[in-house]
């Protein structure tokens, strides 16, 4: 057993296409296949199964994976301490973050406190810092918390973020200072795209207030905010997120049910050693996060032209 046919394995393990993980890895699809066989072979059990042009994982393989997941972690893992020790490794860091408008002010202020630490950042959404974080790609991810499930990470909150009904002034909602959603299953909304990580953690509010949102439209935040302004409809979002819409034509509405919070923080590799610049970066995160003058307040009340800069 050699730890190439190792390697391929875990590749295709997690894509579960034979041209890609062949494209990835720079070989043909047939030099693939023959190595995943002699494995298979090695190993006396099918790894995947066959269907035509589709393979998927077979319950052997899946039950191999995560032993083949150790041994690359632990061989990183040993890399990263000999980088340490020949103080290679103390300079750079890469970063998979969701949303830049969030998380500005931090990186800012990590830059000038360490300023020989290089920076790397990879604007992420979905589920594509899951596969990044995994693979190696990025060292930690910054980004929303809400539904993370997946045993082969850990995670550091660094704080909570309200939800708001964003309207415009002329709204027969906007006299209130919080609302029911349930009242707002009528309302046209403007929406992101559904394959934003805060689109999705807004539809499952929706479905715990007992709908679908009408959704009139999906765009970006910032035409999002401007369809709020010329009132062509309501939109969800994150206090911080409301607070920075550069008009006096809205206002936000605390969303008293469902009482969500969206859960942002730090997101790593379970079992990874840190290396000292993640080590700076992580408790450099938990520090500012933890002065009350960084994280959004519980207490504030919400105001419709506020501006911290932040989005999602």
């Amino acid at each position: 057993m050699e730890l190439l046919q190792l390697k391929y394995f875990l590749m295709l393990a997690r894509t579960e296409h034979v041209s890609k993980t062949a494209a990835a890895l720079h070989i043909s699809q047939p030099s693939l296949s023959s190595t995943i066989k002699k494995l298979e072979n090695e190993l006396g059990v099918p790894l995947f199964i066959r269907q035509g042009r589709n393979i998927k994982i077979s319950p052997y393989g899946a039950a191999y994976l995560p032993y083949v997941e150790q041994i690359f972690t632990a061989l990183e893992n040993g890399q990263r301490t000999l980088s340490t020790l020949k103080g290679n490794d103390d300079r750079h860091l890469a970063l998979g973050i969701l949303s830049p408008y969030i998380w500005k002010d931090l990186l800012r202020g990590f830059s000038e406190a360490h300023p020989s630490i290089k920076m790397d950042r990879y604007s992420m959404e979905g589920s594509n810092h899951i596969k990044a974080l995994l693979n190696g790609t990025i060292d930690i991810y910054l980004g929303a918390l809400n539904g993370l499930d997946n045993e082969n990470l850990t995670s550091k909150v660094l704080y909570e973020d309200d939800m708001v009904l964003l309207v415009n002034k002329s709204h027969p909602l906007a006299g209130k200072r919080s609302v029911d959603l349930s009242e707002c299953r009528a309302e046209p909304f403007i929406n992101l795209s559904k394959s934003t990580n805060l689109q999705q953690f807004i539809s499952t509010i929706c479905e715990a207030a007992g709908f679908v949102p009408d959704s009139i439209m999906e765009c970006d935040y910032t035409l999002r905010d401007q369809m709020v302004v010329e009132n062509y409809g309501v939109s969800i979002t994150t206090r911080t997120s409301a607070e920075s819409v550069e008009s006096d034509q809205v206002t936000a509405l605390a969303i008293t049910r469902p009482k969500k919070k969206r859960i942002l923080g730090l997101v790593w590799r379970k079992n990874l050693v840190f290396t000292p610049a993640m080590k700076k970066f992580h408790d450099f995160a938990c520090g500012y996060f933890s002065s009350a003058a960084k994280a959004p307040t519980k207490s504030e009340p919400y105001f419709s032209n506020q501006k911290s800069g932040a989005k999602g």
